[in-house]
This record gives structure tokens, C-alpha cells and sequence, in this order.
């Protein structure tokens, strides 16, 4: 390798055949040692100072496990260290073209992988994807993650480098978690609606022979059902945000319609507690419906589970300063200020000495921020110990 003491203009003063950087179809032909360009300008090579410096580095990322690879602009050869040869299924160094490459990765995988180089390069950005790997046993699967970057000299592109490492057994464990999640979004679901059926319809029949101790059984019964799905709508919400993949399915509706709907699903569930609608207007929004009956719900669980019996719980919704503000007001016991600041905390318990072994706010108001920020809204509290909460959301209009 040699580097050169002259500027990039220079270069191309002294010799018309050289092109700059910057055309992705032509880059500079390469330059020799000792060769003149002009009076203030030479080539020194140094070569074995930047290979000593190569390998040093290339040491001590394997003992690390991470693989280093580098693509030479002009040679058009991928060269890779004994680690990352390995990852591919190579024994020591090993040099090789593109094509070898593209046969190691499953097709699928190629172009998305080519792709974002390309972009990398056009823009001087680092790089970072997945390689999905070919192996010999079609019932092992190999993931590796690469990071690379186009590096240049003097303003002309020389080669790109990067890193190789086996992500194999995240990947495999990302895949599980999926396969767990979509379970229980499909298999756990269908029987769970079934039973809430039987139940309600067990209700029904005991109300109608004024048979108020069955009743009663059936409605506990019911409440747990309705606890079942909110703790699974919870967790896929949860995994979703985990991933980044939390998406909202949008459709235009009145909020005042949703608000009263919870509301007799609330009084039916509770019937120890009185579940009041403030006086509602239509308000039209676009948002995901059921998202937002999930973060109704959480405020309404917790307002109950925070509350005396008997006490009144009111859901309401208006217009402030242009936003939708939504609010479930309890009398409960009130949140104190120095934890107020940490209940929509991932996790977070609220400890009050009449409430041993009660689960406190925690993961479902933590979604619940989650939900609602991905709307483009906040979240809130006003409360006062001993007085009761008003936990709020806001909407853009």
C-alpha cells in the first residue's frame, strides 16, 4: 500500500488520467512506488507498517470471537482472517470474489445484502446487516452480522472493511421468541374467547332463573378471562416494543363511542365497583382502536385494583388547547409525588403499606406510555395522596 503527499487536485493536474472520487463507475487506476508526478510530489511505500497494523488489530478482535474482512476496490477480492473464514465454512485466510460470497448466503438474503454496501458506499456511511448463511446440513442455520465501511485516501475510495460475528444463537432465540409470541396471539386466543362465551352465556341463563350465587361465579369467572387477555395483549405488545415492531392499524372513529364501550365492559366485570361516563361529545381521532381500549383497560384495571369498594371510577374525554385528553379519575388512595415520577417505568411497583402482595402500576402503564408516544401523545398523572388519581392521555386532534 502506498501513500501519496500530495493533495487530490494535485494529483489530477499531474496526471489527466486519474479520476476523483466521486463517480461510482470510475475509480482512479492504482499509482506505483517511486513514480513521479510532479516536483512535489512521491510515493513512499508502507506496506509492512499497515499489514503489522492490520494484524494487530485482526488479533485481537478473534480472541473476541469477531472476524475481520476487507474488499479490495481494485482487486475486487474479499479477503477474510482465519475467524471469519470460519463463520463461512473456510479453513485460515481465505481471498474470493463476489460471486463466492453471494453462493454462501440464501437467495433471499443477497440482494438486500448488496443493497445496503451500495448505499454505504454512495454515501461514505458505515454499514451494518445480516448475512443468512448456506450450511451443508439444511436442518442448521447459520446468521452471521457484518459492519463494514468504504475507506478512501486523499479523497479516492481503496477498499472496504468490516467485521464479521456469529449471531446464531440471538438469531435462533429472536426466531423462538416469535414462534412463542404468534402461539399465544393464535393458539391461545380462540379457546379463551370460547370459554368467555360459556361463561357469559352460563351468566346469562343463572340471571334469568334468578340464580344470583352462580351468577355471581360466572361474573368472577368472567373477570379472570378478561384478566387472561389483557396480561396476553400485554405481553405481545411488550415483545413488540422489545423489537421495535410495534405498529398501530389506524382507522377513523369517534373516541366518546370507545369511551362508553369500556365502560359498560368495566361494569359488567366490576359490578363492586361504579364505573360513571362524563358527559361526552363526539370527538373524531385516527387511531388504533384496540391499542387504545388496551391503555383504557390498564387505567381502568388499576383504578380498581387501587380503590375502595363501592367507590366511583369516571372515564371522560375532551378538547384542551387542541389535543384529546382522556382521563379514568378514582378515589382511590392517591400516588405520592416522589413516585409519581416513576410509574410509567418499565417495571415499576408503587409500595403502599394496605396493599401487601398487590402488584403496583407497573408494566401495563409502561405500555401504555408506549402505545400512546407511538400516536405522537403523553401520558400522565394528577394525583393526591390519600385523595385519589387521574391518570391522562393526549391525542393530536
Amino acid at each position: 500500500m502506498a501513500t501519496l503527499t500530495a493533495t487530490p487536485q494535485q494529483l489530477i493536474n499531474a496526471n489527466p488520467q486519474i479520476a476523483a472520487f466521486g463517480n461510482p463507475d470510475n475509480f482512479i487506476e492504482p499509482v506505483f512506488p517511486g513514480q513521479v508526478l510532479n516536483q512535489y510530489a512521491f510515493l513512499v511505500d508502507i506496506s509492512e507498517r499497515v499489514h503489522t497494523r492490520e494484524m494487530a488489530i485482526t488479533n485481537v478482535l478473534a480472541t473476541a470471537g469477531i472476524g475481520m474482512w476487507s474488499y479490495g476496490i481494485y482487486s475486487k477480492k474479499f479477503h477474510l482472517c482465519p475467524v471469519a473464514s470460519g463463520f463461512l465454512g473456510m479453513k485460515g485466510s481465505s481471498t474470493f470474489g463476489l460471486g463466492v460470497l453471494m453462493q454462501k448466503l440464501v437467495q433471499w438474503n443477497q440482494k438486500h445484502v448488496l443493497d445496503t454496501a451500495k448505499t454505504a458506499c454512495r454515501t461514505q456511511q458505515e454499514f451494518e446487516a445480516e448475512l443468512h448463511i448456506n450450511t451443508a446440513d439444511s436442518c442448521y442455520t447459520r446468521w452471521l452480522k457484518i459492519t463494514g465501511k468504504l475507506y478512501c485516501s486523499d479523497g479516492l475510495a481503496m477498499k472496504m472493511m468490516g467485521t464479521l460475528t456469529d449471531i446464531t444463537a440471538a438469531k435462533q432465540e429472536e426466531l423462538r421468541k416469535n414462534d412463542l409470541v404468534a402461539f399465544l396471539n393464535h393458539e391461545l386466543r380462540t379457546p379463551l374467547s370460547t370459554i368467555k362465551l360459556y361463561i357469559q352465556n352460563t351468566a346469562r341463563i343463572a340471571r334469568m332463573e334468578n340464580n344470583k350465587p352462580l351468577e355471581d361465579k360466572m361474573l368472577k369467572a368472567d373477570q379472570q378471562t378478561v384478566s387472561m387477555t389483557q396480561m396476553i395483549n400485554n405481553f405481545l405488545t411488550l415483545s413488540q416494543v422489545r423489537d421495535a415492531k410495534l405498529s398501530l392499524q389506524k382507522s377513523h372513529f369517534d373516541l366518546s363511542e370507545l369511551l362508553e364501550d369500556v365502560t359498560a365492559n368495566m361494569m359488567v366485570l366490576y359490578p363492586d365497583r361504579k364505573f360513571r361516563v362524563k358527559e361526552l361529545k363526539e370527538i373524531w381521532v385516527t387511531a388504533d382502536y384496540d391499542k387504545l381500549v388496551q391503555v383504557l383497560v390498564n387505567y381502568a384495571n388499576n383504578a380498581v385494583k387501587f380503590s375502595p369498594v363501592k367507590s366511583v371510577i369516571t372515564l371522560g374525554c375532551q378538547i384542551v388547547n387542541g389535543e384529546v385528553v382522556v382521563t379514568v379519575q378514582d378515589k382511590g388512595r392517591g400516588i405520592k409525588e416522589a413516585d409519581q415520577k416513576r410509574l410509567f417505568c418499565r417495571y415499576s411497583r408503587i409500595h403502599h403499606e394496605k396493599s401487601a402482595g398487590t402488584k403496583g402500576y407497573g408494566l401495563g402503564l409502561y405500555l401504555s406510555r408506549e402505545i400512546i408516544e407511538r400516536h405522537g401523545g403523553e401520558v400522565g398523572v394528577n394525583s393526591e395522596y390519600g385523595k385519589g388519581s387521574a391518570f391522562y392521555f393526549k391525542l393530536p386532534v
